[in-house]
């Protein structure tokens, strides 16, 4: 199960927003492979088709999905199984959809995916307001 919440900025984003903080780094637990995406050989149709224009997709971002060939086979398998129930006029299964979209969300698919959170200047913690010294915080 994944943590709930927005996913996490890379280390890189931290230390230009200011927010880096060395104890709390999260380094990436494989190192990307180089080479191709192999489509695998049980992908047909429609799924296939999908697999083609998503890996065009990841490799004009640079997005690593070699050694994730399985996972990506998989959300193209449920897209497509997801257009032909459309297609059809078939209401399909909720779980059918949210797998799909957890499928886009880990593949940067979605807008709200591929954005992060605006960090929206606040009035800061309790101690912020309420620890103020009356003065204005000008020693006497």
């Amino acid at each position: 199960m994944t943590r709930s919440g927005p996913k996490g900025k890379p280390p890189e984003l931290k230390i230009v927003s200011g927010t880096d903080q060395p104890c709390r780094r999260r380094e990436p637990a494989v190192a990307p492979i180089p080479g191709e995406a192999i489509k695998p050989s049980w992908l047909k149709g429609r799924a296939a088709k999908l697999w083609a224009e998503k890996v065009a997709i990841y490799r004009a971002r640079g997005q690593a999905i070699v050694g994730c060939e399985s996972a990506l086979a998989q959300y193209c398998a449920i897209e497509a199984s997801l257009i032909e129930q459309y297609r059809k006029g078939i209401t399909p299964p909720v779980a059918q959809v949210n797998s799909f979209r957890i499928y886009a969300a880990e593949f940067y698919d979605t807008p709200a995916s591929q954005v992060l959170p605006s960090k929206t200047p606040g009035r800061g913690g309790k101690f912020a307001t309420n620890m103020q010294r009356p003065n204005g915080g000008a020693d006497a």
